[in-house]
């Protein structure tokens, strides 16, 4: 690969650099580094290059008109104008079709080799969506109550039976008792206690991370465990969250099955190409 086909290649993520990045050495650091991620994904598409020669894999002309006029259908413009835009950003015709048809190719490669192995479970797509609303919890504001109960520093005894009566509170709340009264009891938080341990209208990242790690896998109304902080033991109780604004789990599942799969077969794509890396000698030397 020589670096005039580097050049080559890079010239669409140039332009963008130049039209987006100041001059000096913002702009030196970001051509240098669209280079090196090129020069990766040829040296990537070579070894492709070679995997589709010894499986026999083609793609003809009628492929990459095809696939083009997919890609203009998806973005709802004609194919001359989508060649149009790909002009725009430094690819001229033949360019923007050789890299539909790489492309084409691999993913051709990719069905060949990876695809029949993928397997998206139902355990999968809930991990998905469970990650989705950690997130989007991260920045929802909630209501909270807690009760703190302190232990004497440097008192292993005392600190146990702490945690134990703490524990023991936390139990009677999942049980139906009253928290607010459990907290006016109970609670060593004067500043709260009164209030029934209420700590008002909260944002994630304002009380102590065990305690707003806590709070983040509760629902509304949910009691968490003991929470050590310092000397101190809290049981802290979610009692609203702002409204979520992601579709429920069933709405979303065919979506979320999607993207799971994508990212396996992404992985799936990496490790395969990986090991072809492996099995050949790659030296760079720019």
């Amino acid at each position: 690969i020589l670096l005039s086909d580097v050049r080559a290649r890079a010239t669409p993520f140039l332009v963008k650099i130049h039209q987006e990045v100041p001059a000096g050495a913002q702009r030196s650091a970001a051509i240098s580094q669209t280079y090196k991620n090129v020069l990766e994904r040829m040296v990537d598409e070579e070894l492709q290059g070679r995997a589709a020669n010894r499986s026999k894999l083609v793609v003809d002309a009628k492929e990459v008109d095809d696939a083009i006029g997919r890609v203009a259908a998806q973005n709802g413009i004609s194919v001359d104008k989508l060649v149009a835009e790909a002009a725009k950003s430094g690819l001229d015709e033949k360019g923007y079709r050789n890299e539909i048809r790489r492309q084409v190719l691999e993913a051709k490669l990719l069905n060949l080799r990876v695809q029949g192995r993928i397997r998206v479970t139902e355990e999968d797509v809930r991990t998905m969506y469970r990650k989705l609303v950690m997130d989007e919890r991260r920045k929802l504001g909630f209501s909270a109550a807690w009760i703190r109960i302190d232990a004497p520093p440097a008192d292993k005894g005392a600190a146990r039976e702490k945690r134990a009566q703490a524990e023991s509170l936390a139990a009677q709340a999942r049980a139906g008792a009253d928290f607010g009264s459990l907290a006016r009891d109970k609670s060593d938080d004067a500043r709260s206690r009164d209030r029934g341990g209420q700590l008002g209208q909260l944002r994630p990242g304002r009380l102590p991370p065990a305690i707003d790690a806590a709070l983040m896998n509760l629902e509304p109304g949910q009691v968490s465990s003991s929470v050590r902080v310092g000397d101190s033991f809290f049981v802290v109780k979610l009692i609203a969250r702002d409204e979520t604004e992601l579709p429920d789990f069933e709405e979303a599942k065919n979506e979320l099955g999607e993207r799971v799969y994508l990212e396996k077969m992404g992985k799936a794509r990496r490790s395969w190409v990986e090991s072809l890396r492996r099995q050949t000698h790659v030296e760079i030397r720019m």
